[in-house]
């Protein structure tokens, strides 16, 4: 992680295989987590870490992170941060992206796209969900995948709908405001799907949109079980 200000800003962290991908918490400022991975297939959160020191990651086989510091001759090299592997054994990772809300984190390897719940705003009743799975779908079911594994890289993006509004949607509202009862309605169902999240992901010749829906009680023969989180897929 490096500052383009500041050299003293600047963290080296070897994690012995390539790293294919890396993502910032949206809160990095202040909580100095990111997410990485690649050729190791290993998802990796790494929380901590002091800048103008050079670490050897934990997960590369040694008992703890090693350090060595530029800044380690006064004192400041000490802190080396702490490594967790989140998900391994399906292959190389190569995309790792936040959602807009922080809440959740997509990650894509050769198996296919998985979604898991942060740290990021969570109540306290849910502080266990953390770091949890999800969902899972499986990777493009393509003839010649094997052949063109390689090539296909899957690619994602958290879809901010705030940019997708247009006239329409505004004349819409317009409408709806002429009638009071339907615009509460509209009000109700458009705070409803904004705790919705939305993704995009495209990988080979297969392009899917998924809705993630946020955890809570649930209802039915599920009342009262709380819930992390849930994908649905409205569009493949």
């Amino acid at each position: 992680m490096a500052s383009l200000v500041d050299i003293k800003d600047v963290q080296l962290r070897n994690f012995a295989r390539p790293v294919q991908a890396v993502a910032l918490s949206p809160d990095y400022k202040n909580d100095h987590t990111y997410i990485s991975g690649g050729l190791a297939g290993n998802l990796v959160l790494t929380v901590g870490g002091r800048s103008g020191t050079s670490t050897t990651s934990s997960t590369t086989g040694t008992v703890a992170a090693t350090t060595s510091g530029w800044l380690g001759a006064i004192g400041l090299g000490s802190n080396t941060g702490q490594d967790t592997v989140l998900h391994s054994g399906e292959g190389a990772i190569n995309t790792i992206k936040w959602s807009l809300s922080g809440k959740y984190v997509v990650w894509i390897n050769e198996q296919g796209i998985k979604i898991m719940r942060s740290n990021i705003k969570l109540d306290n009743a849910d502080t266990e969900a953390a770091w949890k799975r999800i969902a899972h779908v499986d990777r493009p079911q393509e003839d010649d995948w094997e052949e063109m594994a390689a090539v296909w890289k899957g690619r994602a993006e958290w879809i901010d709908e705030k940019t997708l509004e247009s006239d329409e949607d505004d004349k819409a509202r317009e409408e709806a405001a002429s009638t009071p009862a339907t615009a509460k309605l509209k009000e109700q169902a458009t705070q409803g799907s904004r705790r919705i999240e939305k993704l995009l992901v495209g990988w080979g010749g297969t392009i899917w949109i998924i809705n993630v829906h946020p955890g809570g009680v649930g209802t039915g023969k599920n009342a009262g079980e709380r819930t992390v989180g849930r994908a649905e897929i409205i569009k493949m």
